[in-house]
């Protein structure tokens, strides 16, 4: 071998062997920063947020059939894909996409404020969503009054902002917040706007089978501590008062207790009517760490609503990449888990729309390891059909139940009674079960939990096979999957997520009255 070629063999050598350092360093970086995979959880918030925009405004030509055919399918797809929860707008600014006594139907859906569309999304969205075993949430903005450049038309019934422009948040000079062409927003300090919102979520959870009301825009408006949002005459006489400030609390802590003091309202009138009806809000992603945050910038404290037990969920919008500088997604994790650990559940609000699809994969993995019950995707127009595939065969392949709020109703459930399997003459799989007729109303949904052990682990999220509506006392399933090496319980889970006791285990040909271990 000449010199030449034994040098020209060395740098090959040579740099095979830096290639080779390189891509195990490479493979450790990756293995270091991708987040562990973890158990599939039986109870888990898999939630999607569904915009008056997404449904409505996806179709300029206001085709009622089209729109409709829209919720339909999206709702479908979600359940395929084996999430649980829609959080469903029908209150944008001042508008609503319902019949409502107190403010006009939105444009979005005729092209014309306060024109009845001829039928109601919200009653349909419900119909589709508790068909298909979904929870449909009311998803309501709560403060915007407004968005446009021009006042609204004429209406009945009428636009609060027509009847009400004194409403509106002004700045430190005493001025009314401009129209724009984003939202302008009633005053939180002004307990005439507290009230008129409260009539319209009454309104809602009175006429309406809801799940729950969600909240948004829950806060003062952006630009409020560089404009000096509310300057309002109501809100400062009320700050000056002895009465409206017994604690002379400060301006910010002030304004922080208005936002708060409207949620308890709301609260306790959600509660007060159907006392089920979970209620939630999603809230600026970080808390109080620093740039954009709700607690100094909106005045939005969460932690506080939970402290007093005013909220049920918090879903704060964490809408971060896992790598950017500040305010990174596993950073503001960490940063809620810490401030409201056990007082109520926070599920992260995950921004489909902006990052890569492996960082949003990445990401439900840093959410189940820092131990959060859940998650909410932003928004369905952002999770197209692969995406849904994506989610069920790589994070949701189980079904998972809606974890459960167990302060808002106590509810003790008896384990259902006689249950049973056979196979049918067409060799499908038949389960029958049994409750107390006068307890039937308290059961939501049945759970049948499966697996190859007579002792099944039901706190596992793999072991769920059926989740079944709570009208229903049997359920049966094709002949192909038939397997006699299964052992099966079955549970009864009430309106906010209690769970009954197992009912005994069974395999296929043995009923539970031969069977009379108690699990």
């Amino acid at each position: 071998m000449s010199p030449q070629t034994k040098r020209l063999f060395l740098w090959f050598l040579t740099g095979f062997f830096i290639l080779f350092i390189v891509l195990i360093l490479i493979s450790l970086f990756h293995n270091f920063t991708r987040p562990k995979l973890v158990s599939t959880p039986a109870k888990e918030l898999r939630g999607v947020w569904m915009s008056r925009f997404d449904y409505a405004e996806s179709f300029p030509s206001h085709d009622q059939d089209s729109i409709r055919q829209y919720i339909a399918k999206s709702f479908q797809q979600i359940r395929a894909a084996n999430l649980n929860v829609v959080f469903f707008q029908i209150r944008g600014n001042g508008d609503v996409l319902y019949p409502s006594r107190y403010e006009p139907w939105s444009a979005l859906l005729t092209g014309k404020l306060g024109q009845h569309p001829g039928w109601d999304p919200l009653a349909f969205a419900i119909q589709q969503a508790h068909a298909l075993g979904l929870e449909l949430h009311a998803w309501v903005n709560v403060f915007p009054a407004w968005r446009g450049t021009t006042i609204p038309p004429r209406t009945k019934p009428i636009h609060p902002l027509l009847s009400h422009p004194e409403w509106l948040v002004c700045d430190s000079s005493g001025r009314a917040m401009p129209k724009s062409e984003h939202y302008i927003t009633f005053s939180p300090g002004n307990p005439a706007v507290h009230e008129h919102i409260l009539r319209v979520i009454a309104e809602i959870v009175s006429n309406y089978d809801v799940d729950g009301i969600h909240f948004d825009y829950v806060r003062y408006p952006e630009g409020s501590r560089q404009m000096g949002y509310s300057y309002d005459r109501v809100s400062l006489a009320r700050f000056k008062s002895p009465i409206s400030n017994p604690l002379n609390l400060d301006w910010d802590d002030w304004q922080r207790e208005q936002v708060t003091t409207f949620i308890a309202k709301a609260y306790d009138c959600i509660t007060n009517i159907k006392p089920y009806v979970k209620v939630s809000a999603a809230v600026i992603g970080n808390y109080k760490t620093s740039g954009w945050n709700g607690y100094y910038t909106v005045f939005q404290d969460a932690r506080r609503w939970a402290e007093i037990g005013k909220i049920d969920w918090i879903i704060p919008m964490i809408y971060y990449g896992r790598f950017q500088r500040a305010n990174s997604f596993p950073l503001v994790l960490k940063e809620w888990k810490n401030y409201i650990e056990d007082e109520r559940p926070v599920f992260a609000g995950m921004g489909v729309y902006r990052l890569e699809w492996n960082e949003i994969l990445d990401e439900i993995s840093d959410v189940r390891n820092n131990k959060l019950k859940g998650m909410v995707f932003f928004a369905i127009s952002s999770l197209d059909s692969s995406k849904l595939a994506a989610l069920k065969t790589l994070k949701f392949f189980y079904p998972a139940l809606v974890p459960p709020c167990p302060w808002k109703i106590r509810t003790v459930l008896s384990a259902p009674s006689n249950f049973n399997v056979t196979e049918t003459a067409d060799h499908n799989l038949l389960f029958t079960w049994q409750v107390p007729p006068a307890e039937r109303s308290k059961y939501h949904q049945f759970v049948i939990y499966r697996e190859r052990q007579k002792n099944i682990d039901y706190k596992n999220g793999e072991n769920i096979f059926a989740i079944i509506p709570g009208d229903k006392d049997e359920y049966q399933i094709k002949a192909k999957q038939f397997n006699s090496r299964f052992y099966y319980i079955i549970t009864g889970i009430d309106r906010v997520g209690n769970e009954s006791p197992p009912s005994n285990a069974i395999s296929p040909g043995q009923s539970s009255s031969n069977n009379k271990e108690r699990l």
